[in-house]
């Protein structure tokens, strides 16, 4: 694959990262008007009263798949120039197939997260969502799925700076802190319908 090929496909994964990200910021946020629960139903009766929450599916599906295709090509390429495996050299090595596991699993996680909210009833949408995180089973599934996020975002904004030249500790701890902030956003409502409200 020709260099300015390679750039392309770095530049269609940066940005629709940024755009999945942006995304999760505002979805993490307009979770939390759950503990606000009339801002939380008339904020999700306009949201999925019309077609504005199809568009956005629509958006995170093509970010998605454009993120997931040049990440593949990426790493074919990659693994095709790599001369010395990472093992030889690098202190710690997490493996393929571990890394590779974690993404299907991250998808299926995304993928059956939508079609959950998808097939929720908007105008029960608040009690259905206590009914799901009231099962142990969803809450485990929902908190491994926000870990394996987690990891993913981290990594990926810690290449993004080592891009930009920004390797300081300062930078990775901001990393660190936005990234646990985001995550703990969207785990705080299934921990306290499960911990709180069962």
């Amino acid at each position: 694959m020709a260099p300015q090929l390679i750039q392309l496909q770095k530049r269609s994964m940066a940005l629709a990262g940024v755009v999945m990200t942006v995304y999760l910021i505002f979805h993490m946020l307009s979770n939390l008007s759950f503990f606000a629960q009339q801002s939380f139903t008339n904020f999700y009766n306009w949201y999925n009263g019309g077609i504005v929450s199809w568009l956005v599916l629509l958006l995170m599906t093509i970010a998605v798949l454009i993120h997931v295709t040049a990440a593949i090509r990426i790493r074919k390429v990659n693994a095709q120039a790599r001369i010395i495996d990472y093992e030889k050299h690098d202190k710690f090595k997490i493996p393929t197939v571990f890394v590779t596991l974690s993404i299907i699993f991250l998808f299926a996680f995304i993928v059956i997260h939508v079609v959950q909210t998808v097939l929720f009833d908007n105008a029960e949408l608040y009690n259905e969502l206590i009914q799901l995180f009231q099962s142990e089973i969803m809450v485990l599934f929902y908190l491994a799925g926000l870990f394996v996020l987690l990891m993913h975002l981290q990594h990926s904004l810690a290449n993004v700076l080592q891009t930009l030249g920004k390797t300081s500790v300062t930078h990775h701890g901001l990393v660190w802190l936005g990234v646990l902030t985001l995550i703990g956003g969207f785990a705080v409502i299934p921990l306290y319908i499960y911990f709180v409200m069962s």
